[in-house]
């Protein structure tokens, strides 16, 4: 059985007129041919930390500068067993989510063609987020990220602002 470790993240920035968290969001092909939003993601490389990982990916995925990442936190580890047509376990999967802040320029957001990319959605809140993913996990982590960053208050996004 082979064993695959992954990192998944919810990449937010802060709008700076309303101080919401808005999300960054994938658009895809799936294996259907339909149209999905995720969170962007990757496999962790042997020589990476899964936080470098994380970062690495959404360079590589959507061209944020990784001077503007700054990961934030780990949101949870999720262990899965995943099975091939035949029903035996074929991938042993470790899948870490993490929230990462981008402090860029949202308008410079853009995604490589590959992977079944088609489009970034830039600025979405959590609303909008909760109502384009499709997959009720995926939907629970940004609920997840959501509440974390509801820990911080908006003197804390002013002041950091400056």
């Amino acid at each position: 059985m082979t064993k695959v470790y992954s990192a998944w993240w919810v990449v937010y920035h802060i709008d700076k007129k309303s101080w919401e968290p808005l999300f960054l969001m994938v658009k895809r092909f799936a294996l259907s041919k339909k149209i999905e939003r995720i969170a962007p993601k990757g496999k962790i490389q042997k020589w990476e930390t899964q936080e470098q990982a994380a970062i690495r990916e959404v360079w590589e995925e959507v061209w944020l500068g990784k001077e503007y990442l700054t990961a934030r936190k780990k949101l949870d580890t999720l262990s899965l067993l995943l099975t091939n047509t035949n029903g035996q376990v074929g991938i042993d999967k470790d899948i870490t989510y993490f929230l990462l802040e981008y402090n860029g320029d949202p308008d410079h957001v853009s995604v490589i063609d590959g992977e079944w990319f088609t489009g970034a959605y830039k600025r979405w809140d959590i609303k909008s987020v909760l109502n384009l993913v499709t997959y009720k996990d995926l939907r629970e982590l940004y609920r997840i990220a959501y509440k974390s960053l509801a820990d911080i208050s908006v003197k804390d996004k002013f002041i950091s602002s400056l």
